[in-house]
């Protein structure tokens, strides 16, 4: 079976059958050695179109061929010592051309006289041929064919016309031809065509791979064995052969054994070929091996020290013995490379890397070309390969490819490990793959910068960078005395009052208020100097996410998050869409907030990082519970607690933690986030603004659930200190105010919360979000008895229901019953707690959801079946322990063991219900469900309790 040339076979095909038909033809197919041009070639012959045709077969150059004139031809005529199987022995006639055609020894020069008399009644017997039945001229190995012999193809096609001859010559397209002029001159003939064998693709590796193996072979595995073999056919089936002889199976894993075992082979191969060629070629092979795919034709003239000439023919010969690619780009296999580099030894390595990269650069090659030498060397030794990787590192920032723009910065510094700003761009560059390594050099960076303007536009770039970490008490110190001294000593000037607007975001951000607060000193070394360039679309980002914090205008926060959102560019560092996401969200465009996060995943030319992961899975979980997704706030705390412990840093994360325990006191497991939260240890108000609210807030919530309301007011009043300290004013980043005031009403304390329901109001009124004026109405409500308080709690379940707080409105819904139930109104009461059970369960507050049921049932009500909970009702209590136990992370064995519990008790209640219908037989119990559920009952493996 041949694969991957049915093209190829079918122009053949084509080719004999107009031969059939009385037109002469000549095909000449060319290719590498190994392509399969003689397995092509029995193809055809052994094809239905070639039956009938007579077959006269003959290889040049072979050992029986002889040397000298005539020698192509022989092998077609003159008999041998065994006939080829598909010659016909009855093809020769009575004239043998043996009789006429000269000995093997005949060495005379071409001349068409002498010529004459044997090409006139060769050709004679050769149409005499044609007379019987359609005739194929076949010879192997063309490129050895003589002059005498091309000489009289040519004159044969000359004087067949419109005979059936069919005349097929396979040429190797690497090798030197025996007679040039002959084939110039044949090819001009206009019955001939040429056919070209390309390489074998990754579908015709995978069918030879089928063919070997017995079974389809995975795609990876044809993938890398067509790369690495360049597509040679017969390296190919000797590849796969040893990979089968090996025990290799046709899989991923196979797909990795035939990579290594396949880059041997070429290794192998190129070895032995520059064994036996001149020098130029492994000259030229080495030049290719260092330019690495870069090379302009001059660079590898250059670099290998050969004319044009040579270096052409120099990689015909590797291409053709399969050491390039079949473009002749670049090596098919790192082994190879490794073959021509090793002898060099690292010295000699170095210097042509360095020669290299001088050709490149006085080419004009792109400086990421040039750069890719230099690191290759041991160090950057002269000042222009410093200012080359700059100028790389540079552009891998432009794309977004901050882990290369590393690799060319590490460079710079261990030539010049003064240069401050070549630091500080390692840091950025560093810390979204790795934040921890990046702190060193941002201490590094500020300790190293005596400027009291330079040294805050890098602690603005230090804090945000490290936003996923809870950096150590000394760092911090670090960052907010340059921030402070920068904010007290700061003029005025564009870059200047940019960086105070930066300066004061970051402050607000580390819990720290933009005034009031002397400067810390530090010590500093002495460096290159740095200017920071302040950037504007960061400074519009923090500036957007400043006031949203200070809850100041929700318009002015989100024309410039979403500015922020639209020009943010690879460039820029991860933390720029995390601040406009945040500030998205907490103006209540979530939908905005997440295509932020997705556009922070998506950017840039790395992968996005481990870490870049963590801060936008830690804040996609903060708003998903903030909107009533408790599961899907769940899952993805858990994603990013999972991913850092992949890592295998000992990091705390502080908020998706925070929001994992918050989902727990909603899923009505709030002893489980009391044991999460006590893991992490005691998170102090000034460690982190944004972290340290969101944790006392899971913690009060936590303590409230576990019946500690005392010890819940006090972290509320602490976060609420925490957030009066840092200047946050928004209401509805940790509505702490609120809570407080749901607590003091439950504990029958209102006039204690009323001062601060009406700051929270106020700063409701300032900020504007159905979200935040649903709160104050809440929590103004719960404080205001009769029918005042109604009218409270009427409009902040109107106001939530219009906002995407649906657990805060299931809540409020929750609330309004409650209030209704007390003053008497059941059936409004019902009404409203029925919503809040039914809102509750469905976004998974099922603690919520059980409340509003007691209440319902206390009201005279009973629970239907709810949009988003079973059949019947709400979930269990046995049930709510299976979910909390599924979300805190509980081993398979303990889920099982608490859902076979639910089965047992499933089964109990309803061997209760069947004896009160008085059902005993099994047919009558599936009529009857059916009639009530209008569908098939019971489903399919399910329980039927005994005595059913």
């Amino acid at each position: 079976m041949i694969h991957g040339r049915d093209n190829e076979l079918t122009a053949l095909g084509a080719q004999a059958a107009a031969a059939s038909h009385g037109e002469t033809r000549c095909a000449v197919l060319t290719a590498p050695s190994g392509y399969g041009k003689s397995a092509l070639l029995d193809a055809l012959l052994r094809s239905p179109g070639c039956q009938d045709m007579t077959v006269l077969r003959g290889r040049c150059g072979g050992a029986s061929a002889g040397a000298g004139a005539y020698a192509g031809l022989r092998t077609l005529f003159a008999p041998a010592d065994a006939p080829a199987p598909d010659h016909h022995p009855e093809a020769a006639g009575a004239d043998d051309p043996a009789a006429f055609l000269p000995g093997p020894g005949d060495g005379r020069p071409f001349t068409l006289t002498s010529a004459y008399p044997v090409f006139r009644r060769l050709s004679a017997h050769v149409l005499r041929l044609t007379a019987d039945r359609p005739l194929v001229l076949v010879l192997d190995d063309a490129h050895h064919c003589d002059e005498h012999s091309l000489r009289w193809l040519d004159f044969l096609l000359r004087r067949a016309a419109g005979r059936p001859l069919l005349v097929l010559l396979a040429r190797s397209s690497g090798a030197q031809l025996r007679a040039p002029r002959a084939w110039a001159d044949l090819l001009a003939h206009p019955a001939v065509s040429v056919t070209s064998l390309g390489p074998l693709g990754a579908d015709a590796v995978g069918g030879l791979a089928r063919q070997v193996f017995g079974v389809p072979a995975h795609p990876l595995l044809a993938q890398q064995v067509a790369a690495v073999t360049a597509g040679n056919p017969g390296t190919v089936e000797r590849l796969l052969g040893e990979l089968r002889s090996q025990g290799a199976a046709p899989d991923e894993a196979g797909a990795q054994r035939a990579s290594e075992l396949g880059g041997a082979m070429a290794a192998r191969s190129v070895r032995q070929l520059l064994d036996r060629e001149p020098p130029e070629v492994r000259s030229v092979a080495t030049a290719i091996a260092l330019l690495d795919g870069t090379r302009p034709p001059e660079c590898v003239t250059v670099l290998a020290d050969v004319d044009q000439a040579q270096a052409d023919e120099a990689i015909a010969v590797l291409r053709h013995a399969g050491a390039l690619t079949p473009d002749g780009a670049g090596l098919v296999h790192e082994a190879v490379r490794s073959e021509l580099l090793e002898p060099l030894g690292s010295r000699r390595t170095a210097e042509l890397h360095a020669r290299a990269a001088l050709l490149l650069s006085d080419a004009g090659r792109p400086v990421e070309q040039v750069a890719q030498h230099l690191m290759r060397m041991p160090c950057a030794q002269e000042p222009w390969m410093s200012a080359v990787l700059r100028d790389a590192a540079a552009r891998a920032e432009q794309r977004g490819a901050f882990a290369e723009a590393a690799g060319y910065l590490r460079r710079v510094l261990e030539a010049e490990p003064d240069d401050a700003e070549a630091r500080l761009r390692l840091a950025l560059a560093v810390a979204p793959e790795d934040p921890l390594s990046a702190v060193p050099l941002f201490r590094t960076a500020l300790a190293g910068t005596p400027d009291t303007f330079a040294r805050a536009g890098i602690a603005v770039q230090y804090a945000m960078a490290c936003l996923s970490l809870p950096l150590p008490a000394v760092c911090r110190a670090e960052i907010l005395g340059a921030l402070e001294a920068a904010r007290d000593a700061l003029g005025s000037g564009p870059e200047r009052d940019r960086l105070r607007d930066q300066v004061a975001a970051v402050l607000l951000l580390m819990g720290r208020r933009g005034t009031g607060v002397a400067a810390r000193q530090h010590p500093v070394t002495a460096a290159m100097p740095y200017q920071p360039r302040t950037d504007l679309l960061q400074t519009e980002a923090l500036a957007g996410l400043r006031t949203a914090l200070a809850g100041h205008s929700r318009e002015t926060a989100l024309k410039e998050a979403r500015h922020t959102v639209a020009a943010a560019s690879p460039q820029q560092p991860p933390w720029l869409l995390f601040t406009a996401a945040v500030t998205l969200g907490l103006a209540d465009e979530t939908a905005e907030a997440h295509r932020a996060l997705d556009a922070m995943l998506r950017r840039g030319g790395d992968e996005p990082t481990a870490w870049v992961r963590v801060l936008a899975g830690s804040l996609r979980s903060f708003l998903l519970h903030r909107d009533g997704a408790v599961l899907d706030a769940a899952a993805e705390a858990r994603s990013a607690i999972d991913t850092v412990d992949r890592t295998g840093c000992d990091v705390r994360l502080v908020a998706a933690r925070a929001v994992l325990a918050s989902v727990l006191v909603d899923r009505g497991e709030a002893r489980q986030a009391e044991r999460l939260l006590s893991r992490m240890g005691r998170t102090e108000p000034h460690r982190s603004a944004l972290a340290s609210l969101l944790y006392l807030h899971a913690r009060a919530r936590t303590r409230w659930a576990t019946g500690h309301p005392a010890q819940a007011l006090r972290l509320l009043r602490e976060c609420g200190w925490a957030q009066e300290t840092a200047g946050v004013q928004n209401p509805v980043l940790a509505p702490w105010w609120a809570d407080t005031c749901l607590i003091l009403a439950a504990v029958r304390r209102p006039a204690d919360g009323r001062e601060l329901a009406e700051q929270g109001a106020e700063r409701a009124r300032r900020w504007g979000t159905p979200r935040a004026l649903g709160l104050a109405a809440l929590a103004e409500g719960v404080l205001t008895p009769g029918r005042a308080g109604l009218d409270l709690l009427t409009e902040a379940a109107h106001q939530l229901s219009t906002s995407p707080a649906v657990a805060e409105y299931a809540r409020a819904e929750h609330a309004l019953g409650q209030a209704l139930l007390q003053y008497g109104d059941e059936a409004g009461a019902r009404e409203r707690l029925r919503r809040a059970a039914g809102i509750a369960g469905g976004c998974g507050a099922l603690a919520l959801a059980e409340s509003a049921r007691r209440l319902l049932v206390s009201a005279g009500g009973r629970m239907g079946h709810t949009p988003g909970t079973p059949a019947g009702g709400l979930l269990t209590t046995t049930e709510l322990k299976v979910a909390g136990l599924a979300v805190s992370g509980a081993s398979n064995r303990q889920i099982a063991q608490r859902l076979f519990v639910t089965v047992r008790t499933v089964e109990s209640h309803l061997t209760n219900v069947y004896r009160k219908l008085g059902v005993r037989r099994r047919d009558q119990l599936v009529v009857a469900l059916r009639a009530v559920h209008g569908r098939s009952w019971p489903l399919p493996g399910w329980p039927v309790p005994e005595g059913a």
